[in-house]
């Protein structure tokens, strides 16, 4: 079954349910043909040499001032940073058009980044750039209108307030913060259809796909630390993490109320078939990966990625999953041959896992669509 349903499938299930009318077909074809001369009047290698133009354009100007020693000026440096995003901010929402887009999008990366490495370089202390770079990026969400800025302003915010919990607390404080974050991300993508219709609005998306990169990110981080001392010349934490045991419990448990609310979604809450044996899945694999808790929130994102039919999030979820998946399997304390043994069990569990639900769950599946 494909992930969206095609516009010729809406239109039949309205005409079905009497929403709509016969003629429907045609002012549906006639608004598509007029929408596609509107927003692609230029193929799209134009719009990309458009946009790569920008990009070009504001390296020669920060070359510029690079060149003339503003870079060694600390303040002029914080100064200018705040002028080039003011000036972006400004030139976004009174313009358009691909090159005047993407010229805006890089110069505001470029105050940002002047904006936080002025600050450091007046010698402020971590604490003021992470609060600086997360005052930052909460008003780029605000009063910037651009998708891929929403993305990375979403980023920078869990990255500062990562940056914060570390100086303040240590890893443990950034283990929770990413626990805030994940169950963010399941809350937007629950909520998603109430949120859209908010102030919230086009930010749903790209906040939502954000935080599904740094939250495996930063637990993926967490197992370079953990298995093998690494990054020690660059960060130095001054506490331990939470212990993975506690961050997949608490995972699993944000990963069954996600599921809860799924089927409480789809109807079939009240369905014994359904959710017994995801329940006791959900056990089992918690257990199984105690020590592995990115692989849970892989499964949520997978969770959520079906749920809300996004493409995107199942790729990210996938690419995910494998990657945590080999850092289980190697972080496994066993032999070579019973890892193996390992391997093969597991797929002939997972074999038999989907034969079950083939089997037992045809009618509930025919139900729910």
């Amino acid at each position: 079954m494909a992930l969206r349903p095609t516009i010729q499938d809406v239109l039949a299930g309205l005409k079905a349910e009497g929403h709509v009318d016969e003629g429907v077909d045609a002012r549906a074809r006639t608004a598509l043909e007029i929408r596609q001369k509107t927003l692609g009047a230029s193929p799209w290698f134009v719009k990309a040499l458009a946009g790569g133009g920008a990009w070009l354009s504001a390296a020669f100007l920060l070359s510029f001032f690079a060149c003339v020693g503003l870079w060694k000026e600390e303040v002029a440096l914080t100064a200018m940073g705040l002028v080039l995003t003011v000036a972006a901010v400004l030139l976004r929402r009174t313009s358009q058009g691909p090159f005047m887009e993407q010229l805006a999008l890089a110069l505001c990366m470029a105050g940002v980044g002047a904006f936080l490495v002025g600050l450091a370089q007046l010698e402020q202390n971590t604490l003021t750039v992470a609060f600086a770079g997360a005052v930052a990026s909460v008003v780029l969400l605000a009063v910037y209108p651009d998708l891929i800025l929403y993305f990375l302003a979403t980023v920078g915010l869990c990255v500062s307030v990562g940056v914060f919990a570390l100086d303040a607390v240590g890893g443990a404080g950034v283990d929770v913060w990413m626990l805030l974050c994940a169950a963010a991300l399941s809350g937007i993508l629950l909520f998603e259809p109430l949120l859209r219709r908010g102030q919230l609005g086009p930010r749903v998306g790209p906040i939502a796909f954000a935080l599904a990169c740094a939250v495996p990110g930063w637990l993926l981080f967490r197992n370079f630390e953990s298995a093998q001392e690494g990054f020690r010349y660059v960060f130095r934490f001054e506490s331990e993490f939470v212990p993975s045991a506690y961050l997949s419990i608490l995972l699993a448990l944000l990963l069954g109320w996600t599921g809860w609310r799924v089927l409480r979604e789809l109807g079939l809450s009240r369905e014994q078939r359904v959710w017994v044996p995801a329940v006791c899945a959900l056990v089992l694999l918690t257990v199984m990966t105690l020590n592995t808790p990115g692989v849970l929130v892989a499964v949520l994102m997978l969770t959520l990625g079906f749920h809300r039919r996004s493409r995107v999030m199942l790729g990210l979820a996938v690419a995910f999953l494998l990657t945590f998946g080999a850092y289980y399997y190697y972080d496994l304390h066993i032999t070579l041959l019973a890892k193996a043994l390992a391997l093969t069990g597991s797929g002939l569990v997972l074999l038999g896992v989907r034969q079950f639900f083939l089997r037992r769950q045809s009618a509930v599946l025919t139900e729910a669509r």
